[in-house]
């Protein structure tokens, strides 16, 4: 059998979809698109603290209004809950956490947040865990004990988008990264390779502030034995800017906020300005472009932006949507 593109679209429903994640969500479904491909939707709802029903709705309101379809996956909310949280995929979290164990490639560790931050900021490697508990051989069952991943010195290559390799550090780059934390629930790390295994992804569409954790996971997927990641090509786009300069976070977004889709929807009745918005970075001429099918035409990986965009250009575009 050829290459056949399978990727996913992966929200996790913990806060409002901004424009960021529009974009990333967009740049996945052209890719698998333009070349024939599988897209399935996989939503990462193991952060119960954080899950709320309107998140939840908002994944599949915003896909909607911006026109991307999938075939793997639920199609709503109540098939979601139903047939595909992760929260029903818990035994299968734990048989990797139970392989990855008898590999010795993990170990037990206590320290809470704030002591990993301040052990991190001592060493001299602020958001590297500083290897506290690595050498203490804490029973991996006690209470409140998270499960950590250790890396061996020597990088993991990955595969980029148009096949060439490139090395990657996490033993430099992420350290001693969870896999199973401190309440016992599988870790994203963890979560997330179990999931692509199962998918059978072979084409991962992230942003570039994900690298480390690409690096991360093909550890997971080696450790395991696994064959999807470690054979995946992986395409790390830019990033979608606030007018800091910084990053777009859920966690810092309300429901009227600018940048959330849901406050987008309600300002435009389609997404059309998101599009024309896109296509300048995708090196497509924006006008008559209303949708993504829009852009499918001229849409070449090589094409699109390598500088970051800027939310403040979208509505510098749309000024008068803005006011």
């Amino acid at each position: 059998m050829g290459y056949r593109l399978r990727t996913r679209i992966a929200p996790t429903p913990s806060g409002y979809l901004h424009l960021g994640n529009a974009w990333s969500f967009v740049l996945t479904w052209l890719a698998a698109r333009s070349q024939g491909g599988h897209v399935s939707l996989r939503i990462d709802d193991l952060d119960a603290a954080r899950f709320r029903e309107e998140y939840l709705e908002d994944i599949f309101a915003s896909l909607r209004w911006l026109g991307l379809d999938w075939e793997g996956g639920p199609q709503n909310a109540a098939e979601f809950k139903t047939a595909y949280s992760q929260r029903q995929k818990l035994s299968r979290y734990r048989e990797a956490l139970s392989a990855l164990y008898a590999s010795k490639s993990v170990y037990a560790c206590r320290c809470s947040r704030e002591e990993t931050r301040r052990d991190a900021e001592v060493t001299g490697r602020p958001g590297v865990y500083a290897g506290t508990c690595r050498n203490q051989d804490l029973d991996p069952e006690g209470a409140g004990v998270a499960l950590r991943f250790r890396p061996s010195p020597g990088g993991v290559h990955m595969r980029n988008e148009g096949g060439g390799t490139f090395e990657l550090h996490p033993h430099r780059d992420v350290g001693d990264f969870i896999v199973r934390q401190r309440n016992g629930d599988p870790s994203y790390q963890l979560a997330s390779v179990v999931d692509d295994e199962d998918l059978r992804i072979n084409f991962v569409v992230r942003g570039l502030d994900l690298m480390p954790s690409t690096g991360a996971q093909l550890c997971v997927a080696q450790t395991l034995g696994w064959e999807s990641l470690p054979k995946a090509r992986f395409w790390h786009h830019v990033l979608v800017l606030d007018d800091a300069g910084g990053k777009l976070s859920k966690s810092n977004l309300g429901s009227k906020d600018l940048e959330s889709l849901r406050a987008l929807r309600e300002k435009f009745p389609d997404p059309a300005p998101l599009y024309r918005f896109f296509s300048r970075h995708l090196r497509i001429e924006p006008e008559g472009v209303a949708s993504a099918r829009d852009l499918l035409s001229g849409f070449r990986m090589e094409k699109v932006a390598t500088l970051p965009l800027r939310l403040s250009d979208f509505w510098r575009e749309n000024h008068e949507q803005s006011r």
